[in-house]
């Protein structure tokens, strides 16, 4: 890892395209934030809408869902934005999850790998899925 930035290389998404046609929300930052809802929540809790309605923002002066690309294209700060984006994604989507159906919860799931010495690979593609699809499961 390097704290410089590469603007010159396009990443392919999962089928390989590399373009922005058609699509204003493609993934940003180190977990690839995307989605309108996404944005949305960053925004509430972080940016502009945050400092609008009074309330503590790390970034007051940026609006995420007007502009998703701010994450990767405010120089002087985009690699703590990647970073801070990251967190958020992570604590909103990953720490808090559990499904009621399966009754698997993030939190009780970690302490078993953990405490099961970290040898089972399952915990670690269902967090992947996690990421991916919202869910656990295929």
């Amino acid at each position: 890892p390097t704290d410089t930035l590469n603007n010159d290389t396009n990443y392919p998404n999962s089928y390989g395209r590399t373009d922005i046609e058609g699509c204003s929300f493609w993934g940003r930052g180190v977990l690839h934030t995307r989605g309108t809802c996404n944005f949305g929540k960053l925004n509430f809790r972080t940016g502009s809408k945050a400092a609008a309605e009074n309330r503590p923002s790390l970034y007051p002066d940026l609006d995420f869902c007007s502009d998703p690309g701010l994450i990767c294209s405010d120089e002087g700060r985009t690699m703590d934005l990647r970073w801070v984006v990251g967190m958020f994604e992570w604590v909103d989507r990953v720490q808090d999850y559990y499904d009621s159906s399966a009754n698997w919860n993030y939190m009780r799931e970690l302490y078993k790998y953990v405490d099961g010495g970290m040898s089972d690979d399952s915990f670690i593609e269902k967090v992947n899925l996690i990421l991916a699809r919202g869910c656990h499961v295929y």
